[in-house]
């Protein structure tokens, strides 16, 4: 049944800060499912970048990563060992298709390929991978294409992406509240579950 209020995360498959709260969002979207509604926005990062990410930005990374691990306890691996465009744009457009396909956000897929990435050290943007995690999820194409160039998937995502920067949203993962059609950003960046849960049972106190 749905419900008046609907809580966005907007976050990101290679968000670092997004799967550091990966577990607390599963824990609170438990907890209050009977209250609210969830969804997802996708909020895409490095949508332009086209070049592997060469040995700087792998120490930049990496430093990151093990900030993420000390704030979070969220297990994070080595970055994938082989060369990778560190661009979201490909691993959304599967996530949305998900979407698309299943009737629902796509919570779960974005998890696994969250775990995939970041405790597995797996290239999710490639697109043998991607073809591989679709045939795992029921779904057998051979090749991205025709998807990758879909116009209105493309306008389904650039809608995400601008939705997220319209709000602010840089610091992932940011939540929203939604009532009819006003939506407003209630928090940004890294949130345990025990906060979480108090911001979205406090905001929708006040909305209501």
């Amino acid at each position: 049944m749905a419900h008046p209020l609907t809580v966005l995360f907007v976050t990101d498959p290679l968000c670092s800060w997004c799967w550091g709260m990966a577990d607390a969002i599963e824990t609170v979207r438990g907890k209050l499912a009977d209250q609210v509604d969830f969804d997802l926005v996708l909020g895409g990062i490095n949508t332009d970048s086209t070049q592997p990410v060469g040995s700087y930005g792998r120490r930049l990374m990496r430093r990151l990563w093990q900030e993420v691990a000390a704030t979070t306890q969220q297990p994070l691996a080595e970055l994938p060992v082989e060369a990778y465009v560190h661009n979201s744009v490909p691993v959304c457009l599967v996530l949305e298709r998900l979407r698309i396909v299943k009737g629902a956000p796509p919570f779960e897929a974005l998890n696994e390929l969250q775990r995939r990435f970041f405790t597995q050290g797996e290239n999710t943007t490639a697109a043998e991978f991607l073809l591989a995690f679709l045939r795992q999820e029921g779904i057998d194409l051979p090749s991205l294409e025709v998807w990758s160039k879909d116009p209105a998937l493309q306008e389904r995502l650039r809608f995400q992406f601008n939705m997220a920067r319209s709000f602010g949203t840089e610091a992932m993962t940011s939540v929203l509240l939604r009532r009819g059609s006003d939506t407003r950003l209630i928090a940004g960046g890294y949130l345990d579950s025990s906060m979480l849960e108090s911001l979205i049972v406090e905001a929708t106190k006040r909305v209501l």
